[in-house]
């Protein structure tokens, strides 16, 4: 990873730091928490495969990113699927016990195609639940996060970014990311912010000043003083 790679990737963890800081501010805005939850799957993807770079170690092969996204969507699942089971016990609602009977464990043992499906039903039902399931401190973010797990995961089924172990294609999987997570912020997450400029300056404000990237391998330095 080049130090303007390496800027660039501090600048997101700073704004994701941001979003997280303020989510109440944006509660609402859907919009807003899937790109920022699409964001933070790039960045959690970014920074292993700086970290191999580095280390000039064997990166990940493209079955270890698959085997991660797939853990990472059974987590998320399992703990949206909890909640719904419990409220569909105490509704005696027996087809939507049966939607959500599933454990993590369940979830991890899955062929990919049945995952994915349960996954997305376990989403679709929790979304038609939301407000029953808040009295379970279930949010909206956290069914956006696992909507874009499930995103992530069905990306690595269908074209893993990591498909050879050598040093080439780690490159380009790492530009590819960084190109993504760049056009995500300025296309998306930066013209959401417009909007909340005047009601939440504050929020705005913090925004901004993480957006910045600081290149220190780039800054100049000032000429040394002749010493007479």
């Amino acid at each position: 990873m080049t130090d303007k790679q390496r800027a660039r990737l501090t600048m997101m963890q700073a704004t994701l730091a941001v979003l997280d800081q303020y989510a109440e501010v944006y509660a609402a805005n859907k919009a807003l928490g899937t790109a920022r939850a699409e964001l933070a799957v790039l960045v959690q993807d970014l920074d292993p495969t700086a970290e191999t770079q580095q280390s000039a170690a064997a990166p990940r092969s493209a079955g270890a990113v698959k085997k991660a996204t797939k853990l990472h969507l059974a987590q998320r699942a399992a703990e949206v699927a909890a909640a719904l089971l419990a409220y569909a016990d105490e509704q005696q609602d027996i087809r939507l016990h049966t939607d959500a009977d599933y454990t993590e464990r369940q979830l991890r043992r899955a062929p990919d195609n049945d995952l994915a499906r349960i996954a997305k039903n376990i989403h679709d039902q929790a979304t038609a639940h939301l407000t029953a399931l808040q009295d379970q401190g279930v949010t909206q973010q956290e069914l956006t996060e696992l909507a874009a797990a499930l995103t992530a995961f069905q990306a690595g089924q269908s074209a893993p970014r990591l498909a050879t172990a050598d040093g080439k294609a780690n490159t380009q999987a790492l530009a590819a990311d960084l190109s993504a997570a760049v056009a995500l912020l300025r296309n998306r997450l930066d013209k959401y912010l417009v909007r909340y400029q005047r009601p939440e300056p504050r929020f705005y404000t913090a925004y901004q000043s993480a957006r910045q990237v600081i290149d220190t391998a780039h800054r100049s330095e000032k000429p040394a003083v002749p010493a007479f």
